[in-house]
């Protein structure tokens, strides 16, 4: 399997846990607000990262590192993944997986062979077709379906997961985080992101405002007790 990114190490990516992280190429989702341009739209012209050397990582770093976060791009994409996340549980690593949820048959399969320890799935919009289709730019509604069977998936089975939303200066409201909150109500654990402008697949997002803390902060507030687990990110 190929990788376009590795991070040696993240205090945050996995709650409580001290990982690696690599970054496969491509995705199928084109949100204009994503900050990794170059691992959506042009994988190709970055260098590449063997399987072997990201096992190396892990191996030489195994007193300090839990395990690895799998994240994108859109991982599910690869077909080759499970294959290297068997040789990654092969070392004792736990795994992250991060995925916007277009590929549930995978992400069971994953979960059912206990090859996923932590999945973060990212709730682009309200979960409604047309909301979407507008903000993650995709045109097959069937993509959409999908996403909405790997939130079930997540819901009703014994894998630790989060849900997340990064706050879309233009794209979302707060009514719609609101909206998100509800249609997710009850799960483990919900993370609202503020938008990061840098590298943006919509180049004009790039000089975006960030919504303020307090904003934030008032809209956590009011969505919190929706959830087993809340958290405010990157304000």
């Amino acid at each position: 399997m190929e990788f376009k990114s590795l991070l040696p190490l993240s205090l945050i990516e996995y709650p409580g846990k001290t990982v690696a992280v690599a970054h496969t190429g491509g995705c199928d989702f084109r949100c204009h607000f994503c900050y990794n341009r170059d691992l959506v739209l042009n994988p190709g012209a970055l260098p590449s990262i063997s399987e072997q050397e990201v096992l190396d990582l892990l191996a030489r770093r195994k007193k300090w590192l839990d395990g690895l976060a799998i994240t994108g791009g859109e991982p599910t994409m690869h077909t080759d993944l499970p294959k290297f996340i068997e040789r990654v549980k092969a070392l004792g690593s736990l795994v992250l997986l991060e995925t916007n949820g277009s590929n549930p048959e995978m992400l069971e399969d994953l979960i059912n062979r206990k090859l996923v320890d932590y999945v973060a799935l990212d709730v682009k919009a309200p979960l409604e077709w047309e909301r979407y289709r507008e903000v993650a730019r995709i045109e097959d509604r069937a993509i959409f379906e999908k996403v909405l069977r790997s939130i079930e998936l997540l819901k009703r089975s014994e894998v630790d997961y989060e849900f997340r939303t990064t706050f879309a200066p233009g794209l979302l409201s707060s009514d719609d985080i609101v909206a998100i909150a509800e249609q997710l109500e009850g799960a483990k654990r919900y993370a609202l992101q503020q938008f990061v402008p840098r590298s943006t697949v919509d180049e004009k997002f790039e000089s975006a405002k960030p919504a303020g803390r307090g904003e934030l902060e008032k809209l956590g507030e009011e969505i919190k007790d929706k959830f087993q687990k809340f958290e405010l990110r990157n304000i």
